[in-house]
């Protein structure tokens, strides 16, 4: 792979060390590749094979007795130098009763590996993690500190004996390193994992991102492109949360996870640039809706926008709100996909419809699962639908475009999902117009034209991703679905 680098590293008090771009780029343009200092498992994460990361019950590494689920993975370059410090420390893995259960024992193998890293290249640590931030202070008051410390720190230098080569002092500095610079990628056995990757860590944040990144997972090299054109001198912005998060939720999870307090655009905007995000519908009125005051503050006071109105809530309680909404998303997510899931989300939407702004976070989170659900679960596939839900599905998916297009602009994974999700409705509507005799060939012609569109979109967003990942395949598919409806049309 070639490898091109379209920016320069600068730095000021703002954002510290930050990228901007030295030329004009256009959206899709790749602007750097970057290999990943360190990978493994993150933190909290149940009994997984060190070399592939997928589940494992109780097979073990037949040198070191660690979680393993082949002699293959037991050749992992990245296994055999940690697989040797457990060896002549004679530091074994302790099996869990249940498998799914979070093994903190686990926690130690990432940064392990980043010191075996900087001991066999201690240039490249120089180099590229030693000016990284570690927010000790910060950390220093928080309960991870002390679990890192048991954990990690203590098993590696104590029990694996690596006090003559580490200090703790330097395994705590990468833990911060860890903490506050990794990234949650995909692993090739399906589970996240962790990575740092050097230049990808420099990136600054911003809550509408201009850049995009894809981890090719054969070798968790990631590709960093331009979502949208970008000007020469610009600063490129990565998004470190999920997207369709409210402000509230989202500046929670910086400061709590990267000790910083985000004053992007986005975030200053009550409105959240108008795509209402974060809006409740004013219950004593039906002219306002409700909205910070000071988004900036997470305990700012919430107002009806109607002057007449005077409804005002706390930022407590909107905080205490937002939580138990999201036990509830989070129990929906844990059901299986099948009816019962479309269902269970239909009803989550009648019941907050008249709290939420049609395009609040939560709603819209659960819409864009919708979009998915509809055409691919028993009962709902695109065959069964009516015309009213096969309309349904397009309503959701244009919702979802019309919020991603303003937060996620660009070549971003999320749009090119929803660009497929709707090419198929639109198709299907189009045929049982006309084979209902309601429009005409040159209408059905015409008609086909915007799914036609959805698929190249989706096909040109989504081949770029790993052709073994979930988006990757859909844009093969994407790709093929969009030769066939062009020779359909050319037949008609």
């Amino acid at each position: 792979m070639v490898d091109v680098c379209h920016y320069d590293v600068v730095q000021n008090d703002k954002y510290g060390r930050y990228l901007v771009s030295n030329k004009d780029l256009d959206g899709g343009e790749i602007i750097f590749t970057d290999t990943p200092y360190a990978v493994g498992p993150k933190p909290d994460t149940p009994p997984l094979c060190l070399g592939c990361y997928c589940p494992v019950e109780n097979t073990l590494c037949s040198r070191c007795g660690w979680p393993m689920c082949s002699k293959e993975c037991e050749l992992n370059p990245l296994h055999v130098l940690e697989c040797e410090v457990f060896v002549v420390a004679k530091a074994r893995y302790q099996p869990l009763d249940d498998s799914t259960a979070s093994s903190p024992q686990l926690d130690c193998i990432t940064p392990l590996r980043v010191l075996l890293a900087k001991e066999k290249d201690p240039e490249r640590w120089q180099k590229e993690l030693e000016p990284m931030e570690t927010h000790t202070e910060e950390r220093q008051k928080r309960p991870t500190w002390d679990a890192d410390q048991v954990n990690i720190v203590d098993y590696l230098i104590d029990h694996c004996k690596l006090g003559g080569r580490f200090t703790k002092e330097l395994v705590q500095r990468v833990c911060g390193i860890l903490e506050v610079n990794a990234v949650e990628i995909p692993s090739r056995g399906g589970f996240s994992i962790r990575a740092v990757y050097p230049r990808l860590a420099i990136a600054a944040h911003s809550c509408v991102p201009n850049i995009v990144h894809t981890i090719l997972q054969n070798d968790y090299t990631v590709q960093v492109r331009a979502a949208v054109p970008i000007k020469s001198g610009d600063a490129l912005h990565l998004c470190y949360t999920y997207a369709l998060s409210p402000t509230l939720a989202r500046r929670e999870y910086l400061q709590e996870s990267k000790f910083f307090n985000c004053e992007c655009p986005r975030c200053v905007d009550p409105t959240e640039l108008g795509t209402h995000l974060g809006t409740l519908k004013c219950s004593k009125c039906d002219n306002g809706v409700i909205i910070s005051s000071s988004p900036l503050d997470n305990d700012a006071q919430w107002n009806c926008t109607d002057k007449n109105c005077g409804f005002k809530t706390s930022g407590v309680a909107m905080r205490k709100m937002l939580a138990v909404m999201q036990a509830e998303l989070d129990q929906l997510d844990a059901i299986d996909p099948g009816p019962q899931a479309i269902e269970q989300r239909e009803a989550f939407v009648n019941k907050y419809k008249s709290v939420f702004h049609p395009r609040h976070s939560y709603l819209l989170s659960v819409k864009y699962t919708l979009a998915q659900l509809y055409g691919r679960v028993e009962g709902y596939t695109l065959d069964d639908l009516p015309d009213l839900m096969l309309e349904r599905k397009v309503e959701f998916c244009r919702l979802v475009l019309k919020t991603l297009e303003v937060i996620t602009p660009g070549e971003s994974r999320m749009r090119g999902m929803m660009f497929y999700e709707l090419h198929a409705p639109l198709m299907y509507l189009a045929r049982n117009e006309f084979s209902a005799g309601l429009i005409d060939k040159d209408k059905l012609k015409e008609r086909l034209q915007e799914p036609i569109q959805c698929l190249a979109d989706a096909a040109r967003i989504l081949m770029r991703e790993d052709p073994n990942s979930p988006e990757g395949i859909t844009g093969q598919v994407a790709y093929q679905s969009l030769e066939q409806l062009k020779a359909s049309l050319e037949a008609l």
